[in-house]
């Protein structure tokens, strides 16, 4: 963040997917940092020691892509809350949770 003082946004992306169209940045409200993600389409499995339980209804799921969108104080209060648990943090995801901050979902169209 300080190698750019004056930026309000940051977007974070490990590959350039297509976007869902204009004027979807993140930020505002309860939701500083908002990532596009694709519906899930594939039937998904609850398995427990080698055995099928359920089929999990997939309407709640989706596939993070990215990119991230954020805020710079959504950041600043991410890193913030994520400081000590460093070791757990290997991408996004697992720093918005190590975090305990709310995301939003921006679907791909």
């Amino acid at each position: 963040m300080s190698a750019a003082p004056a930026a309000q946004r940051f977007v974070i992306h490990l590959s350039p997917p297509s976007l869902a169209g204009e004027g979807q940045g993140g930020g505002g409200g309860d939701y500083p940092i908002g990532v596009l993600t694709l519906p899930i389409t594939d039937t998904c499995k609850e398995v427990v020691d080698g055995l099928v339980r359920a089929t999990v209804p997939r309407e709640a799921l989706v596939e993070v892509r990215g990119p991230w969108l954020i805020t710079r104080e959504g950041l600043a209060d991410t890193l913030a809350r994520a400081v000590t648990q460093e070791d757990a943090i290997t991408d996004m995801l697992s720093l918005c949770e190590a975090a305990g901050v709310r995301v939003r979902n921006l679907p791909m169209k």
